[in-house]
């Protein structure tokens, strides 16, 4: 099956936001993608009193050929790519609170494999001090929060 870089991405945001994940007080956590206004709540701004949310980016790596099937537009090639998740919570609630957040996201995609990707690892990074970050797409300043960060790595084919 021949896949593109849209699909796949599809493919982790459908999976990541159908998770049901959740913070501290089992309430919703809504997520924002790179280049998109809202989040998948239909918010456009971050709240005035802070809650966690997660900021996500796709990035596609170089493909490498992974098999020869009789010519061009009949090769086969792997693309290598990542999701990286951030993890957002208010300051003071804990580093514990972002960890969990992310170690939810983590294990949706740990040996997950469908018919369009294939994950390797999902990995969960403590992090720091929000204003560190100044994520792409963010219309509103991150100081007000700490955050933990999850990396997939995954990959899917193409044909071409």
């Amino acid at each position: 099956m021949s896949t593109t870089a849209t699909q796949a991405r599809q493919a982790m945001r459908s999976r990541i936001e159908g998770g049901s994940i959740v913070d501290r007080l089992s309430n919703p956590v809504p997520f924002r993608w790179q280049n998109e206004a809202s989040d998948s709540f239909g918010n456009a701004s971050l709240p005035d009193e802070p809650s966690p949310f997660v900021y996500c980016e796709f990035l596609v790596e170089q493909s490498t050929i992974a098999g020869f099937g009789g010519g061009r537009g009949s090769n086969l090639y792997r693309n290598f790519a990542r999701l990286v998740a951030y993890v957002l919570v208010p300051k003071n609630s804990g580093m514990d609170e972002a960890e969990s957040i992310a170690e939810q996201i983590a294990a949706l995609f740990r040996s997950y494999r469908d018919a369009t990707i294939s994950c390797f690892e999902a990995t969960v990074y403590p992090g720091g001090d929000g204003a560190t970050l100044k994520p792409a797409g963010l219309s509103s300043p991150v100081g007000a929060y700490f955050y933990a960060s999850v990396e997939v790595s995954l990959f899917f084919d193409q044909i071409g």
